[in-house]
């Protein structure tokens, strides 16, 4: 009876979704019933931070594919490695929200694994290519969702009118869910199908050759990379992306500080019209949690619908978790000819 009430109170949890009105699960049709079935089958429960994109259903097909074969479907690490790397990264990004679904995972991964305890951070200098390419994508996969968390979702994926004895219980029990999905073996690449046929084809970009150790990991990440940058090319002007790599390249992702006078500054480049939109790009991709009402309020001003929101903050993710996450493999292979030379 618990696993059915929670993934009620799961389901309506989305309605606490901000900015965006996400297709309703109870009255779900067409592609959005269909991801919305795979990803209860698969995962345990509905996944807001992927249903929270389907008024782009591109986008929230690609997030979902990355998300179910980065850290569902079994590779060469373990599932608690993975949800430890998951969970890592959303606290280095702020995200409570993510923080408390995949942690309470891996405490219910840990209490079924006969004793094997949670496993402690290996060096990723000490990983095999193919490991560094698995938690290589489970970073980037939360690099991606959790700034998409903070834009459109609460702190918690409770509900907002759970009572306080039993958020508990629902969050524990949440863990259990999907850690007891962990435990029937997913077979892989099933995903793929949702992305567009010149998607699935697309070659593996310079930025993600890291995860060529892994080969099904990397034609995975180069289908997901298409289909979002195609997402992005659709609602954001060829100047704002590119105003955003620009910026990536130079200054990061790491904090910009506490106001937002630095986004104001660069969007000011831009032509009016687009302005809007190119401050929910940046924000997104460098500061996603001061993304706010007023952000929204002027995108929406200049004529932007729901699908035109998530597009621009799914790309502007995407492009923050893709220059990250390259930059944090070209750091592994500046000390691999180190560490050899002490051998």
């Amino acid at each position: 009876m618990l696993p059915i009430l929670l993934r009620a109170a799961v389901r309506r949890s989305l309605g606490d979704a901000r900015y965006v009105r996400p297709a309703p699960p109870g009255r779900a049709r067409g592609d959005a019933a269909d991801l919305y079935r795979r990803i209860e089958r698969d995962f345990g429960v509905l996944a807001p931070p992927v249903a929270v994109l389907s008024p782009a259903p591109e986008c929230a097909a690609a997030t979902w594919t990355v998300l179910r074969e980065s850290l569902l479907v079994p590779g060469r690490t373990r599932r608690e490695e993975r949800e430890a790397v998951a969970t890592a990264v959303s606290r280095s990004n702020d995200c409570p929200y993510c923080v408390e679904v995949h942690g309470a995972t891996l405490g219910s991964l840990d209490g079924a694994g006969g004793g094997a305890g949670t496993p402690a951070p290996r060096p990723l200098g000490s990983l095999t290519p193919a490991e560094r390419a698995e938690l290589g994508a489970v970073e980037l996969t939360f690099q991606h969702i959790n700034r998409l968390v903070n834009v459109f979702l609460p702190d918690s994926p409770l509900p907002g009118f759970a009572p306080g004895p039993v958020r508990g219980p629902l969050r524990r029990a949440t863990g259990a869910v999907i850690a007891a999905r962990a435990r029937r073996p997913l077979p892989p690449d099933t995903s793929l199908e949702l992305l567009p046929e010149e998607a699935r084809n697309a070659p593996v970009p310079d930025d993600l050759l890291w995860a060529l150790g892994e080969p099904r990991i990397a034609g995975v990440l180069a289908g997901v990379a298409a289909a979002v940058d195609a997402a992005g090319a659709r609602a954001l002007p060829e100047g704002v992306r590119a105003l955003v790599r620009d910026h990536l390249a130079a200054h990061g992702t790491g904090p910009a500080g506490v106001g937002r006078a630095w986004v104001e500054e660069h969007v000011a480049a831009l032509p009016p019209s687009d302005r809007p939109l190119g401050r929910l790009a940046l924000l997104t991709a460098r500061a996603s949690f001061q993304v706010g009402d007023d952000t929204v309020a002027a995108c929406r001003s200049a004529g932007a619908g729901d699908a035109d929101l998530v597009r621009a903050a799914a790309w502007a993710a995407m492009a923050a978790a893709r220059h990250t996450t390259a930059r944090n493999a070209a750091s592994v292979r500046r000390i691999e000819p180190n560490r050899g030379n002490q051998t």
